[in-house]
Parts: structure tokens; sequence; C-alpha cells
């Protein structure tokens, strides 16, 4: 059977996986869950005989009760729970109906199997391309909340990076909460470590850094934590949404395959790894970082 789903060219789809979305389309959802994964999971599902239907729920209003019951109710066997808005969410259906997979650590709640990239080795292969350019004094500049919902991977893999270098180069990494995150708190704390590139989620740093009238890449480089797309924009990690997507996907049909319903007993995590992109807010950092590199030493 799973020859055949794969290998006809026309079929009709009879069982349908949903995607769960706890978001509103009108929101501001693209920062936690790229297009390309939605678009390419639906295509995958389709190579499998099924289809993909999203349910959002800050539009539909559900409880997790009526989600459960109109999920059961229109048949659909196995779900797809995709970042959540918070760090630390739940999700609570009547499990034992399904077969569910969690895309991202947002999830606690049940414990599901998941799909994500190994945030941890993805820091340290950004490390690794910036000591390969030369720069020495590295910053980490984000949100709380976008550490939190990796496990805090990233700042434990930037801090163990840290440890390995002379006191001279260490930076205190900032990472504070939403409420703080502010041009006037990261000018200070720029000026007090005064990094030669700073790795971080969101590219208003960019224009912070502009406002202190440093010049990205020339005088500081920037690399992207989460780039969104290979067009070399930002340089930084492409984490491959439509392969998370795809591979959610496949995770969650083998379940269904194998009847598996309900809440896993040995939860498992598919990790996959994040690439190198190249870009323009990274410069040499033999005439790109001179400046800051004065100032650091």
């Amino acid at each position: 059977m799973s020859y055949q789903r794969i290998t006809r060219k026309r079929r009709e789809t009879h069982l349908t996986i949903g995607l769960i979305v706890n978001f509103s389309r009108k929101g501001e959802w693209k920062p936690y869950l790229s297009p390309d994964l939605l678009s390419t999971a639906a295509a995958r599902a389709e190579q499998h005989g099924y289809g993909l239907e999203e349910f959002w729920l800050a539009e539909l209003k559900m409880t997790p009760e009526r989600l459960g019951s109109v999920l059961y109710q229109r048949n659909i066997p196995g779900v797809i729970i995709a970042p959540l808005p918070v760090a630390r969410g739940e999700l609570d259906l009547e499990w034992e109906r399904f077969s569910g997979v969690a895309i991202g650590y947002s999830l606690i709640h049940p414990s599901l199997h998941r799909v994500t990239t190994n945030r941890f080795l993805a820091m340290r292969l950004a490390i690794e391309k910036l000591r390969e350019r030369g720069y020495k004094r590295l910053g980490l500049a984000m949100r709380l909340n976008q550490d939190a919902r990796v496990n805090h991977q990233w700042g434990a893999a930037f801090v163990w990076e840290q440890q390995q270098l002379p006191a001279k180069y260490r930076t205190e990494p900032f990472i504070i909460d939403e409420r703080e995150w502010s041009a006037a708190r990261f000018a200070e704390w720029f000026e007090h470590h005064r990094p030669e590139v700073i790795l971080g989620y969101d590219p208003v740093i960019v224009e912070w850094l502009k406002r202190l009238r440093m010049r990205v890449p020339d005088d500081v480089g920037f690399v992207h934590l989460w780039n969104p797309d290979r067009s070399g924009k930002y340089a930084g990690l492409y984490h491959d949404p439509p392969a998370i997507g795809a591979a959610a996907v496949d995770f969650v049909v083998g379940m269904i395959h194998r009847n598996e319903r309900g809440l896993p007993e040995a939860p498992q995590t598919l990790l996959l790894e994040a690439t190198w992109q190249d870009g323009a807010t990274l410069g040499a950092p033999s005439a790109g970082t001179r400046k800051q590199r004065r100032a650091a030493t």
C-alpha cells in the first residue's frame, strides 16, 4: 500500500493529516513558522496519499476538547503540532485517538515524538565559520524566549565556546526578557563588550548598530541564527524548513501505518542539521573588523 501511494501519479486522498497551528493567519506567525514548511508538508503528505488540513487555533477559537472532537469526526488519524507562540506550551487532546508529532521544543506537555534541528551543533557550526574568518570576539544577542524555546541550546553552546577562549576575548551573552529588549539596553551591552560580530535572531540588531554609527559588515558583522532563506541577504544558519516539514509528515505517516496511537513510552527526537549560508552581513575580517578589533584589544 505504501508503494502504491508513492508511485501512483493520480490518486484520491482518503485520509487527512491535521497540522495544528496555534496562531492566526493575520498575526505574527512567520518568525516561528516558515510558509515553506507549510507548503512542503502539504506536498509531502500528497506523495504519501494523504491530504493536509491546517487548523489555525487562534482563528477557530476552539477548546482542546472541541478540537479533538473535530479531528476525530473528520477521521483524521494523525496530527503535527507546529511550533507554539510560547516557549513552554501544552495541548491536551484525547491522544489515544491520534498519532502525534511535534515540530520543535515548544510543546512540553504531552511529550510527543518531535522533529527539529540541532541548535547546539548549529551554534558550534556558526562559531567555527567565524573562527575561520579570523573573528575572535563574538557576541550573542537574543530575547530570552528565543533561547528558552530550544531548551537553551543556543546559550549553552555559546557559553561553552566562550570558556575555551582567553578571558580578553570573552563576552557576556545579551539574553534578556522581551520587556527589556530595546535599542537602549542593546547599546549598553554593546558599548561594554564591543564584539566584532553579533549572533542573533532579530535583524533589528542591524538597525540598532547603524544607530550606534557602526557599519554592517565593515565595523561589526551580524550572523542570523534563523536565516529565513538562502538569498544571501544575511549570513547565518539555514535550518531548511521544507526539510523539517517533510520529515514531520514522514514521521507521522509511519506512525499511522504502524497503528501507533497515543503518547509514546519512549519519545524520539529526529534532529536535522542546519547549514551555513554566506551573506551580506558578514565581511572579511582583515578589512571588516579592524576598528572593532582595536577596541576589543
